[in-house]
C-alpha cells in the first residue's frame, strides 16, 4: 500500500493502474495465505525456513535504503 501511495504521488494520472496493481497483488498475496498449509507440505519446513530468511534480508534491505534516503533527503534536501 505504501508503494502504491508513493506512486500515486508521482504520477497521479495512472491511479487506476496503480490501483489495479495494488488489487493484484492483494489477490495474490489472500492466495497464497489461504493455500499457506498446502504450500508449506508441498515444499518442505527447509524451504520456507530459508524463503523466511531471505525476505528477511530483503526487507532489511529496504528499509536501511529508506533510512537512507531520508537521512539524505533530511540533510541534503536532495532527492
Amino acid at each position: 500500500m505504501a508503494t502504491v501511495l508513493l506512486l500515486a504521488s508521482r504520477q497521479p494520472e495512472r491511479m487506476m493502474s496503480w490501483l489495479g496493481a495494488l488489487a493484484g497483488a492483494m489477490a495474490v498475496s489472500g492466495v497464497v495465505l489461504l493455500a499457506c498449509d498446502r504450500i508449506r507440505r508441498w515444499v518442505g519446513d527447509s524451504v520456507v525456513a530459508a524463503v523466511e530468511k531471505l525476505m528477511g534480508l530483503v526487507l532489511t534491505a529496504v528499509a536501511v535504503e529508506m533510512i537512507l534516503a531520508g537521512l539524505k533527503h533530511y540533510f541534503f534536501g536532495t532527492d
